[in-house]
């Protein structure tokens, strides 16, 4: 199954399925498929998209399955933190779990950051003690009296309204946005109204997130932008995570101190840090931001390759994504490549003169950028 649609639908399992085999009317047209208890499927050709209904601890979430039938699936709740948590392709009869998913979306909804594709916004990773300037005023994100930092952003675990969904020739889509002024919480945090859609669409094997971001007030508005995906290491039934070969095209890293923000300083790339030609997994303790990233036909490529079972993965993202943070959770074959618009604490470090890619949005202005996972 798979998550990508944006019309709520009934949920729980499918108990038939309407079939016309009068392929001369029914070429080039949807159909929509309807169960007993009211579930609805658009669905054309091999894509469709399914909405079912999960209780967790005694809420209940919609979980939006966006398919292509036989080949992938992803799996996205709106309601936490649109976070597509899961996402499966196949090779034949084999199943490959590129996102490294939740045991169950209990775990999901205590721990938004530890699994599938959490959203990092207004700024990814850590703020120093929460606190940042911006155009002579000064702003204050709420945190724990011990912590020395915020960390990513305020929408990770926040409701997102799904707008619209499709499936057809063009794949299947499902677009979520989340309108800020309808959370005070953020707001008062962070004074600046925002629009963020996000669409996700699978099309070939290949899931696409398109991401928009409107400055929707009357001021400039300070912008950074990024996400947390966890990749499996272990692609196949007999794959050796030890012995995955990680790639990450980056020339140079950020300096950080001991509570993991830049300093300031950027330092090139040496020895198990250099990931551009590809290390074992099992060299690798990492939690960096790296930047200077190069390039390709206008995207990075991230890729993880078990040689030993055939299998790889692929994640590229455009050039508005100019770090990446590579991360190894401990204790797990799961890897973090996190494409972000700008580093950790960036609004910070811009502030004391040193350029760090925070992006200011005039009013009316959209911030647009592009990342896509598929299986290599």
């Amino acid at each position: 199954m798979g998550i990508f649609s944006f019309r709520r639908s009934g949920g729980r399992r499918w108990h038939h399925a309407l079939r016309i085999g009068i392929s001369c009317v029914l070429f080039g047209l949807s159909t929509i498929l309807t169960n007993a208890d009211g579930e609805k499927t658009m669905a054309h050709t091999t894509y469709s998209v399914v909405v079912e209904t999960v209780s967790v601890l005694g809420s209940k979430y919609q979980v939006y399955y966006i398919q292509q039938d036989g080949k992938a699936v992803a799996e996205i709740v709106p309601a936490l933190g649109n976070n597509c948590y899961a996402f499966k392709v196949a090779d034949g009869d084999t199943w490959l779990n590129l996102i490294d998913a939740p045991p169950d979306l209990a775990t999901l909804e205590e721990r938004p950051t530890a699994y599938g594709n959490p959203i990092l916004f207004p700024f990814p990773n850590r703020i120093r003690n929460g606190m940042w300037q911006f155009e002579g005023e000064t702003y204050q994100f709420d945190k724990a009296p011990d912590s020395p930092t915020t960390i990513h952003g305020l929408l990770l675990n926040l409701p997102y309204q799904v707008e619209s969904h499709v499936a057809d020739e063009n794949g299947a889509t499902l677009v979520c946005s989340l309108n800020s002024q309808d959370f005070p919480d953020v707001g008062r945090q962070y004074p600046f109204p925002f629009r963020l859609e996000i669409t996700y669409t699978l099309k070939d094997a290949v899931l696409t997130m398109g991401i928009a971001i409107k400055n929707t007030g009357d001021r400039n508005m300070p912008v950074g932008f990024g996400i947390h995906p966890y990749f499996s290491v272990d692609l196949g039934t007999e794959a050796n995570a030890a012995e995955a070969i990680i790639t990450v095209p980056a020339a140079k890293y950020w300096e950080l101190d001991e509570v993991l923000v830049p300093t300031g300083a950027q330092h090139n790339v040496a020895d198990t840090l250099d990931l551009r030609h590809g290390q074992p997994f099992a060299k690798l303790k990492l939690d960096h931001v790296f930047t200077d990233v190069q390039l390709v036909n206008g995207v990075s490529r991230c890729l993880i390759e078990n040689r030993d079972t055939g299998y790889g993965m692929v994640m590229e993202s455009d050039a508005q994504f100019r770090e990446l943070v590579v991360y190894t959770p401990p204790d797990r074959d799961a890897i973090c490549f996190e494409p972000y618009t700008c580093p950790t604490d960036a609004i910070n470090l811009e502030a004391r003169g040193i350029p760090a890619g925070v992006i200011v949005l005039a009013p009316d202005e959209t911030f647009s950028g592009t990342v896509r996972f598929m299986l290599q």
